[in-house]
């Protein structure tokens, strides 16, 4: 069961550009275009951004400020370095952990002696930090995708399992009720079951 429809949750999608440029625009692709997903969440992937006047530190730094779940996929490469010998991924991991992001990590099957020596830093600091998921193909990164990402809706009670009449729902307020109902209900429970509430008792 779906709750009331809500802003979308963004989404950054963070990786070596290069290394899995495929895997970024299809996690982009599957996002907005899957029936449920596509409600919720609003991917970034820097590909997506048309020509502009700033630096792309400056752009995916605040991007990662703006998201609600950063989406790390760690592989083999480590990628182009900063000045301080940083990694663009990497910048924006700790940004993310920095700000409290929700993270999550996929992490490719390369053989540990494929990664470049930073990419195996990087990796542990995730472990460290998150729970990472391992994947072989395209297939099972969306699969992973889609199993976290649904849980993430469950634990922030965007979609709920179970039955209408046994669950709360956390928006609602006094004020929503209904007065000329909730009167209806008292004396129908006094004249059925001897409810001893009064209709003009306080629910406030």
């Amino acid at each position: 069961m779906i709750n009331n429809i809500m802003k979308k949750k963004k989404i950054f999608i963070s990786s070596v550009q290069d290394e899995f440029s495929k895997e970024r625009e299809a996690l982009w692709e599957y996002i907005i275009s899957d029936s449920l997903l596509g409600l919720f969440f609003d991917p970034f992937a820097f590909e997506q951004l048309p020509a502009i006047d700033r630096s792309a530190k400056e752009v995916y730094l605040k991007e990662v400020e703006q998201c609600d779940i950063y989406l790390g996929i760690l592989g083999k490469n480590y990628g182009y370095e900063d000045k301080q010998g940083i990694s663009p991924t990497e910048r924006e991991f700790d940004h993310a952990t920095k700000l409290h992001k929700t993270r999550f990590v996929y992490l490719s099957s390369h053989q540990w002696d494929e990664r470049h020596p930073k990419e195996q830093e990087l990796i542990r600091k995730a472990q460290n930090a998150v729970v990472r998921k391992q994947f072989n193909t395209l297939a099972e990164l969306k699969s992973s995708v889609y199993a976290s990402l649904i849980k993430f809706m469950l634990e922030q009670n965007i979609i709920q399992k179970a039955p209408f009449d046994a669950r709360f729902n956390i928006r609602a307020k006094t004020n929503d009720i209904d007065t000329d109902k909730l009167k209806w209900f008292i004396r129908l429970a006094k004249s059925k079951r001897g409810f001893p509430l009064s209709e003009e008792a306080d629910i406030s």
